[in-house]
């Protein structure tokens, strides 16, 4: 039975959601047993549940009018706040589901640009399909330090870089792996189709239009060269792989790309090397400690 005045102090003990649920149906209904029914509870537990409340803000919320309850002025106060306490609880709730379910939220993309621009638009544009109300950002960066840098500080869901790469607190999955080709000038005398493919220290005279120093598309293109016996001389430095091929169109070079970056200007020739050729391996990367958002596991299925 209620207490109709209470002087109990208020204890350190919490409110428990379900003991306002139970609060806010009884002074909805203003009657135990029919909120007992709304809460699909027994009314004994309904009533010691609300009774344990009323010790734990140290006074009475109803009072007992026959077989109906009217809230005090605490009573009152206390449905207000309750009210707000339960809509944002809902909305908590549904805000959860609509992430997970991917109904909302957002993925942020960093990546290489060789690997934005060409291999990135069309599982971006399959997945935007598939969760239209799921906004995404993509932000090209070098060198993959950077993009694992975005990763690292939560700035990036999920990246996509070439190995190697070892950075603490990120997690690698390898993608796949793809040739690197060579691309000359047109007037260049590799560029002859009736000609065998060339093996990489055939072209140890060569001049190389060549990726910034650090990169780590740098790494296996030089290390392939130093491995065939040269070390790769070089004319000029380009940050993009478009304009590594219009370097090479205005002669001023050679350059190894790989195959995913080629969309050639006029006055560029690609050649197949003859094996062994040098490859890339691409893959996403993520902060390890925390996983992959919804979003973002979604994502990588799409590209799997």
């Amino acid at each position: 039975m209620l207490v109709q005045e209470m002087d109990r102090g208020i204890t350190d003990a919490p409110m428990e959601m379900f003991q306002l649920r139970y609060f806010a149906a009884a002074a909805k209904r203003e009657s135990f047993s029919r909120a007992a029914e709304e809460c699909c509870v027994s009314q004994p537990s309904l009533s010691l549940q609300i009774a344990n409340l009323e010790r734990e803000v140290g006074t009475s919320l109803f009072t007992r009018q026959g077989r109906s309850v009217r809230l005090t002025d605490a009573g009152r106060t206390l449905a207000e706040y309750a009210e707000r306490i339960l809509h944002e609880e809902g909305e908590a709730r549904r805000a959860v589901r609509a992430v997970v379910g991917l109904e909302r939220g957002r993925l942020s993309v960093w990546t290489l640009p060789t690997i934005g621009q060409n291999l990135l638009p069309p599982h971006i544009a399959t997945f935007r399909a598939a969760h239209p109300h799921i906004e995404i950002t993509v932000h090209e960066a070098v060198p993959a330090l950077a993009v694992a840098g975005a990763v690292v500080s939560g700035i990036a869901d999920i990246g996509f870089v070439q190995l190697p790469l070892s950075v603490p607190d990120v997690a690698v999955m390898p993608l796949f792996s793809e040739d690197l080709v060579l691309v000359v000038p047109a007037s260049h005398r590799l560029a002859d189709g009736n000609l065998p493919a060339p093996l990489l220290c055939d072209l140890s005279g060569e001049y190389f239009v060549w990726v910034p120093e650090g990169t780590t598309s740098a790494h296996p293109i030089y290390a392939a060269c130093v491995a065939a016996g040269f070390t790769p001389r070089i004319a000029c430095v380009s940050g993009s792989a478009t304009g590594m091929q219009s370097m090479v169109a205005s002669g001023m070079g050679i350059a190894i790309l790989p195959r995913l970056a080629l969309h050639p200007p006029p006055g560029v020739v690609i050649v197949e090397l003859a094996a062994p050729r040098p490859t890339r391996t691409v893959a996403a990367v993520w902060r390890e400690r925390d996983g992959l958002t919804h979003a973002a596991t979604a994502f990588l299925k799409k590209m799997t």
